[in-house]
């Protein structure tokens, strides 16, 4: 064989998967070709050495979803070839990073590509859980020393009962109660992203221990793999900084170190590495001095939590700062919730619109509609930066954005419910820890304040971690930056006072043990409570009404087959209506028909009108109609949209009419009474015989008495 091909073949969950290479990217160090069921993706990984002393690991991880995957043509009319990754493609990107970036050795710095693309999605088999095990496998294959293997699993809720998933699930609902991707090794965990609908934390817990022994079946088969292969040499110059230039630092900063972090100002940071790189000129470069004065600190910190029980900043380990919630600080916008935690703080607002304004999310499966959305912005003063602000979100404002949509999206109300599209909007005002946790209760607070009837009240915790040498720790509830920087973990969860809504983590640590997975949900359940009681003080539930700026909305209901009617050729006849009522119309494929507008006047005549296409006239009734056109021998008139009927010249006066123009015109509004139903569907009506009835439906403004 021209090619060393190997395959290895095996089953998870009753499903034939397989891991191979050897047939494609030849040129490239590592790649392995996986799939499961009829979803195939292809993971390569090429590294490249340091360049230049770096202060951090330079890992680039890309998921990129082809639409020929599943048989798609991209929906844009001018765009068909996928040019940016899609924000869902970002999460899974973040998601494969998450799960892999913790087993790489501290002091490795070569350049390390991982790029997943995903070649065939049968829509049954998740291509992301695929990802993660094969980008395992790859790393393994590789001349990265990568700690593998770290499988990706995901967890769910099956007739009431835990259970392994392996199909592709969006948002949590009723039916899909939980959506949890973990990461690990079979006996720790290295990342968590998960969606739950209010599952209580017993019941998550339960998941995450079932979990291990799914991660195992895939590690046993991704060593079977490797095992298979040729071993490559995983060689590399460590980044490793002197204990010298450590020991030469700490004498010459004394108690600089433990001040500046107590402080936490960053200028007093820059200000000491300043004058280390001049007292140390010439003999260390300022890349090392500034990752041994890094160093210095994250082993200060650890030092202060462990000996003093406290956190650096004063406070006991489960202590939250001080928290402040209001709304309505923006007058004329929709919803608005400020969300304060120390001095990290979200500006969140709430705006309204038509379902006409939902999101049209183009990928692999084709176009689908979004109307509930929640975007993350973090400006550089948010940070106390002079820098640049970039035009397009970062990867990270994208993660965090989601995370926070992801935490509100079991007590959003139903379309039904709330027939809007509602977009949460959070600026940054300050960021020190968690920021992506104040957005979900920012969005709490702008929401409700919106008016928006959603079912309870989500908030939102980080918890970090300080671990030592001899296997001990300390959780840190309300995680600040210093503890994020120098810390092991960045464990978030949502949830409301019933259950979780969301959970991320990522870790510094080869892996988090569920002894810590359980410390950490005990105290984020305690802080949760304390968080969402400052935000009931604020506004204790929604309100009765939306804000007066957002456009009202009257939902109206016709038969299906009056759909195309309204609509008309071309949406001719729906906007017309609009033009003429100044009200924004929308149809659903049940016949439902939301009306929009600020005025209610405006609301009130397309109400009307459209009330009219499910009118069933009954013979007998008397009705107001509009005259539409005028014959000799009578008139034509419209009682209803595509209801209309004669008017003989014998049925508008007891008067000899010789003339109908002399007695109606087009336009007028008159009462008729229906006489008949004719065999081919034809209405007869009487003007003179409705005279005497004191009551008909209305559908003009007008009436004229032909006497």
């Amino acid at each position: 064989m021209l090619f060393n091909h190997k395959k290895h073949e095996f089953e998870i969950g009753g499903r034939k998967c397989s891991f191979e290479t050897g047939k494609l990217a030849l040129r490239s160090e590592s790649a392995i070709l996986a799939r499961m069921g009829d979803t195939v993706v292809e993971v390569n990984v090429n590294t490249a050495p340091a360049k230049g002393e770096l202060d951090y690991f330079p890992l680039s991880v890309e998921y990129i979803e082809r639409f020929y995957a599943s048989g798609k043509i991209s929906g844009s009319r001018f765009v068909k070839i996928e040019r940016f990754p899609s924000d869902d493609a970002v999460l899974k990107a973040r998601m494969i990073d998450r799960a892999i970036r913790s087993r790489f050795p501290e002091d490795y710095r070569n350049e390390v590509s991982l790029v997943v693309t995903v070649m065939s999605y049968d829509e049954e088999n998740d291509p992301v859980l695929l990802a993660i095990n094969a980008a395992s496998v790859a790393l393994l294959n590789s001349s990265a020393p990568f700690d593998g293997p770290v499988a990706g699993v995901r967890m769910g809720i099956v007739d009431g009962k835990i259970q392994p998933l392996y199909k592709s699930l969006e948002d949590v609902d009723e039916e899909n109660q939980m959506n949890y991707v973990l990461g690990g090794d079979g006996k720790v965990f290295t990342m968590i992203d998960a969606g739950c609908y209010e599952i209580p934390e017993e019941k998550v817990l339960e998941a995450m221990e079932s979990s291990l022994s799914e991660m195992k079946v895939w590690v046993e088969n991704q060593s079977k793999f490797v095992d298979m292969l040729e071993k490559k040499e995983k060689e590399y110059t460590p980044f490793v900084i002197d204990e010298t230039l450590l020991n030469d630092l700490s004498d010459f900063l004394g108690e600089k170190v433990l001040e500046n972090l107590l402080a936490a100002d960053k200028a007093k940071h820059e200000s000491t590495k300043e004058e280390a790189n001049k007292h140390f000129e010439g003999k260390h470069s300022k890349a090392n001095i500034a990752e041994a004065y890094d160093k210095l600190q994250k082993k200060a910190l650890r030092k202060y939590v462990k000996e003093n029980k406290k956190r650096v900043d004063g406070r006991d380990l489960d202590e939250i700062r001080e928290m402040a919630a209001e709304v309505d600080l923006l007058p004329r916008v929709h919803g608005s919730g400020l969300f304060t935690r120390g001095v990290t703080q979200v500006l969140s607002i709430a705006t309204l619109g038509s379902l006409k304004d939902a999101k049209l999310v183009d990928d692999m499966l084709g176009e689908k509609e979004k109307r509930y959305m929640h975007y993350y912005n973090d400006l550089p003063f948010a940070y106390g930066e002079a820098e640049r602000v970039r035009l397009n979100p970062s990867r990270r404002a994208v993660g965090h954005g989601m995370l926070a949509e992801k935490a509100l999206i079991p007590v959003i109300p139903s379309e039904s419910e709330f027939p809007y599209t509602i977009l949460v909007m959070s600026e940054i005002q300050g960021e020190n820890g968690s920021s992506s946790m104040a957005s979900a209760c920012g969005s709490s607070l702008a929401l409700m304040a919106a008016g928006v009837p959603i079912k309870k009240i989500v908030g939102g915790i980080a918890c970090g971690l300080v671990t030592d040498e001899d296997g001990s720790f300390h959780v840190l509830t309300d995680m600040q930056g210093v503890e994020d920087f120098y810390g092991d973990m960045d464990f978030k969860v949502t949830g409301t006072r019933d259950g979780i809504t969301a959970v991320q983590m990522d870790n510094k640590m080869s892996g988090i043990t569920m002894e810590i997975v359980k410390e950490t949900f005990a105290k984020s359940k305690v802080a949760r409570e304390k968080v969402i009681s400052v935000i009931e003080e604020a506004i204790p539930s929604a309100r009765g009404e939306i804000s007066e700026y957002a456009p009202k909305v009257a939902v109206e209901k016709i038969p299906v087959d009056k759909i195309g009617e309204l609509i008309g050729p071309g949406g001719k006849n729906i906007r017309e209506l609009t033009e003429r009522t100044g009200a924004e119309i929308s149809v659903e494929e049940d016949g439902t028909v939301n009306i929009y507008s600020s005025d209610k006047e405006s609301i009130e005549s397309a109400v009307k009108y459209i009330k009219g296409l499910s009118f069933v006239p009954v013979v007998g009734e008397s009705y107001e109609g509009k005259v539409v056109s005028i014959m000799e021998y009578g008139a034509f008139v419209d009682i209803a949209p595509g209801v209309s009927g004669l008017v003989h010249v014998s049925e508008i006066t007891d008067e000899f009419v010789k003339d109908v123009n002399q007695f109606l015109k087009v336009g007028d509004v008159v009462k008729i009474k229906i006489l008949e139903k004719d065999k081919m569907g034809r209405l007869k009506f009487s003007i003179k015989q409705a005279k005497g009835d004191t009551e008909a439906i209305a559908t003009g403004q007008r009436l004229v008495d032909p006497d």
